[in-house]
């Protein structure tokens, strides 16, 4: 694999968010579907960059070094913080179970769906693994170089021109979980499978137990036809707007504690 020079990061960098900072703009989709899978535009578009970079071997190692025994620990990174938030919520009664519109059609049938939406996903996922790789090995600083990339690639979802109007909680939610995907291809650089469960299922369950009004994310995550979604759990008001930062910041600690794998050359 060829290494990323600066200056090419860089370009990337600002040459592909600011695609997608204009998309928004102009009120232009940046996200497609093709068969049933799901694309983010410059994901998409970065597939094209790294044809340049990487050899077809080199994809295709990162598929092998998967082993379904020690599959449990990737889980644990989903469900022990949304069990924990759910318990502590209901400790407090802050928390109830919910009755959102499309119950059966959205969230009990995105359960069923669970497998299909990730494979979905996957394509993309390998995409977006693949340039984080390719930077993590490029660059000494190792996770700064990766968060800002992430950073500036999403960006766009929270700071729409000309107005930049955000509110700070999701700002906030959107960071910590980049932070933990960022960590993650850290500690567990070798495997795409890891990578791609890891990055779909920790924001889908978000998405299922605590709902979104984000287009985007419910459309790619979960059906590509709803725009809201109140989730399974109905919370309380004062509470709701720390659940999704809280969820994300007990993943990534828990991805603190993984082993470091040596990244491949």
């Amino acid at each position: 694999m060829k290494k990323l020079p600066v200056s090419l990061y860089l370009l990337l960098l600002l040459l592909l968010s600011g695609s997608n900072f204009a998309l928004r703009y102009f009120d232009l989709p940046n996200y497609f579907f093709l068969i049933g899978f799901r694309f983010y535009g410059i994901i998409f578009v970065s597939g094209f960059f790294l044809l340049l970079f990487h050899e077809v071997g080199t994809l295709k190692n990162y598929l092998l070094p998967f082993s379904f025994v020690k599959f449990y620990k990737y889980l644990f990174l989903v469900a022990i913080p949304a069990i924990v938030i759910v318990g502590v919520l209901f400790i407090l009664r802050k928390i109830d179970l919910g009755d959102p519109d499309y119950f059966y059609e959205l969230g009990l049938s995105s359960i069923v769906d669970y497998p299909l939406y990730l494979i979905w996903n996957f394509p993309q996922f390998l995409i977006l693994y693949a340039l984080l790789q390719m930077v993590e090995l490029s660059f000494k600083l190792k996770i700064i170089p990766n968060f800002i990339l992430l950073f500036f690639f999403f960006s766009a979802e929270f700071f729409a021109l000309p107005k930049i109007n955000f509110d700070i909680f999701p700002v906030i939610s959107y960071l910590v979980v980049l932070l933990a995907i960022t960590l993650f291809i850290y500690k567990k650089p070798t495997n795409v499978l890891a990578f791609s469960f890891y990055f779909f299922t920790i924001i889908w369950v978000g998405l299922l137990l605590f709902g979104s009004h984000s287009q985007t994310l419910l459309q790619i995550f979960l059906a590509k036809t709803y725009t809201g979604w109140d989730g399974f759990f109905e919370i309380n008001k004062k509470m709701l707007p720390f659940v999704f930062p809280v969820y994300f910041l007990l993943s990534g600690l828990l991805v603190l504690f993984f082993k470091k794998e040596k990244p491949k050359d």
